[in-house]
């Protein structure tokens, strides 16, 4: 699959539909620029355990970034919160 962006972006939504069937709570959101061209712009997924769990967690505003680098630039976000035990969830 390495430097095969294009296909890979194509599985995406194939993937989480099969995930889905695993998780039905999986939440998924895939933006395009237009319906015509389809060009892949960014994405959202939450697993359904996690989903429920972030509730019973103490909120934090810890946000990880790192830059992706290739053919095809961005940013990759990803949110972190704290168990009652203090420990990194």
């Amino acid at each position: 699959m390495r430097n095969r962006f294009e296909y890979a972006y194509q599985l995406l939504t194939s993937y989480f539909m099969e995930v889905r069937l695993v998780d039905p709570d999986l939440v998924f959101d895939m933006q395009t620029t237009s319906c015509k061209d389809k060009r892949f712009t960014r994405y959202f997924c939450c697993f359904g355990t996690p989903k429920k769990a972030y509730k019973l967690l103490r909120p934090v505003a810890v946000i990880d970034r790192t830059f992706l680098k290739g053919r095809y630039r961005g940013t990759l976000l990803t949110s972190i919160a704290i168990k009652p035990s203090n420990h990194i969830f």
